[in-house]
């Protein structure tokens, strides 16, 4: 045998550079018996911390003591924004400036509505709050809102003493404080649904309803004024505003310019 027909040249012979197409075969084994399944999944829910929850829980206990002890007084201060009678009646019984169901009351107004503040500050302005705690932006609105009060207060009283009208100021400061107890009492179950069933129908709900009562305040207010006849409408109304509506500016300008970073 030569070595040419053992051993071709297959220098010059053209040959593909394709791989061929694999080939498979039916498998052995049979497919499993597992599914994609798409699950639904379900966002964190924040729960409320447990100083909220025991501050809800002492303030429902604080509305029960009161509801036992003091019925009759707490029933005043409900009718007395009602009309002018009632809050004469309110009056007459005694001072709220002076009184036990007063310290009471104001911690519930302060809690819910500082509360409530913190739950405002926290959904609509997260870049500026994020760093703080709850309990710290809580804090923080608890302590603006005894300033603001104590403020406000002191100077109704000293414009009082000024222009003469010691018991028409006092009928206003009763009207005042009695709707900030109403709205205390009231923001309670709202605020609670709102915190633990994370509403936001219930949030709306809240925010129509101070504002219906913050409406109902001003004009309690106005037609408290009316009683005085030394002063004009006119007078009066420039009255309202600076003490009722220009400090809620200022504030809400405040926020916008802290919000912006100025």
């Amino acid at each position: 045998m030569s070595i040419h027909s053992y051993s071709p040249d297959t220098t010059f012979t053209l040959q593909s550079i394709c791989r061929p197409e694999p080939g498979y075969e039916k498998s052995l084994f049979s497919e499993h018996q597992l599914h994609a399944v798409k699950f639904n999944n379900i966002p964190y829910r924040h729960n409320p911390s447990d100083w909220v929850v025991l501050s809800f829980l002492a303030s429902l206990i604080i509305v029960a003591w009161l509801q036992v002890f003091y019925f009759k007084r707490l029933r005043q201060i409900f009718y007395a924004p009602l009309s002018q009678r009632f809050l004469n009646i309110l009056t007459k019984e005694g001072s709220l400036f002076n009184e036990r169901i007063t310290i009471a009351l104001s911690l519930i107004y302060i809690f819910t509505f500082s509360l409530l503040l913190s739950l405002l500050l926290k959904n609509f302005m997260p870049g500026t709050f994020s760093r703080l705690s709850d309990s710290q932006v809580f804090t923080i609105c608890a302590g603006g809102l005894l300033l603001f009060w104590l403020i406000k207060i002191s100077f109704i009283w000293f414009l009082g003493v000024v222009f003469r009208t010691i018991p028409t100021t006092q009928d206003y400061l009763q009207n005042i404080l009695a709707f900030s107890f109403i709205t205390g009492i009231f923001l309670l179950p709202l605020l609670i649904l709102t915190t633990f069933l994370h509403s936001n129908i219930i949030a709306y709900i809240t925010l129509i309803s101070i504002g219906l009562l913050y409406f109902f305040r001003v004009m309690r207010g106005f037609f408290i004024g009316i009683s005085l006849k030394k002063f004009s409408y006119l007078f009066l109304f420039v009255y309202l505003c600076s003490l009722e509506i220009l400090p809620l500016l200022v504030i809400l300008k405040g926020l916008y310019l802290i919000s912006k970073g100025y």
